[in-house]
């Protein structure tokens, strides 16, 4: 249940979505119909169905700093035919508030596809391995835009001594938990110093993958991605864990696949996992420390300063497995 007393986004007047549409359109358009799809504190999005235009329907979607990082993506970095994103058709500002009009990819997720086409989890491990491979090619030509924060191997323990420092003062974590995060980071950047370098969504889940029969499609690229590891992402949409629902039930397919396609040791890829997985939860950490720095007390799922505890002790215990 998400929590309720958090600030919802207010959205940009009707004239102003209206003006939007006639640019995209070249004409005065008519809503049809409009689905609310997620209305949070940084974030509105809404599925619009248009009147006698092509395309038919928009998601159109409204954030705030730093989730607008997600324009610049779409418009300097993201190609829909490598990464399998959706297209961006026009994006504008309002009093602080940044809006994308965006290709609508559907509303059929992965996850509901599962049954009747159980070849999706080897697809998406190979076309995740696509994916990483185009643009670890690319990574100079990214790294130029200035658009992607860079998270190397060695840039683990910065950002765990920085989360640790900030949390501290906080009062959230004890001595302790500072020395378990920098130990894990330390370990972090041992184990993957080999690891090549690419753009990684950062916040792959099942539920971030639509698709539509044919195609397989990734969605919400933002302030979580990065030019950083892609065995993050491989871990991420492959871990046991309720945003991956069912799809964990075919992780070997997907990571089998994924090897085979990126030319990775397989038994090499299984043993880093876990690893990787606790610098996906890092990057969650991440998170919740940059709301906690903007001073947003809360989250969707209750306040941050308790989330925070709790992630850091999960990593405690993730670390702990480790080492058995």
């Amino acid at each position: 249940m998400e929590n309720e007393t958090l600030n919802l986004l207010t959205p940009p007047p009707q004239e102003r979505l209206d003006a939007w549409l006639t640019e995209i359109y070249g004409k005065s358009v008519k809503i049809k119909s409009r689905t609310l799809l997620r209305h949070r504190d940084l974030s509105f999005v809404e599925r619009l169905k248009l009147e006698d235009a092509m395309p038919a329907t928009l998601i159109y979607k409204v954030v705030l700093p730093p989730w607008d990082v997600e324009q610049d993506l779409h418009e300097h970095i993201l190609i829909p035919s490598v990464s399998n994103s959706a297209r961006l058709y026009l994006s504008g500002t309002y009093q602080g508030t940044f809006a994308m009009f965006m290709e609508d990819l559907g509303e059929v997720t992965l996850l509901e596809s599962l049954k009747t086409h159980r070849e999706l989890p080897s697809r998406l491990g190979t076309e995740l391995a696509k994916l990483h491979r185009a643009f670890t090619y690319r990574i100079p030509e990214v790294r130029d835009t200035g658009v992607l924060r860079c998270l190397l191997p060695e840039d683990f323990p910065a950002m765990a001594q920085e989360m640790a420092e900030e949390m501290r003062r906080w009062r959230i974590i004890q001595t302790e938990d500072e020395r378990l995060l920098l130990e894990l980071a330390e370990l972090l950047k041992q184990r993957f110093k080999d690891e090549p370098i690419s753009l990684v969504h950062g916040d792959l889940y099942a539920e971030n993958l639509l698709f539509d029969g044919e195609h397989i499609f990734i969605i919400d690229w933002s302030w979580f991605t990065k030019i950083s590891i892609p065995i993050i992402d491989l871990a991420t949409v492959s871990m046991e864990h309720f945003k991956n629902a069912e799809l964990y039930e075919h992780h070997n397919e997907i990571i089998e696949a994924y090897c085979q396609e990126y030319s990775r040791k397989l038994d090499d890829t299984y043993a880093k996992l876990p690893y990787a997985e606790l610098a996906s939860r890092m990057l969650f950490l991440e998170w919740l420390v940059e709301r906690r720095r903007r001073g947003i007390m809360g989250t969707t799922v209750g306040p941050v300063d308790i989330l925070i505890a709790t992630v850091v002790k999960e990593l405690g215990m993730r670390l702990q497995a480790c080492k058995n």
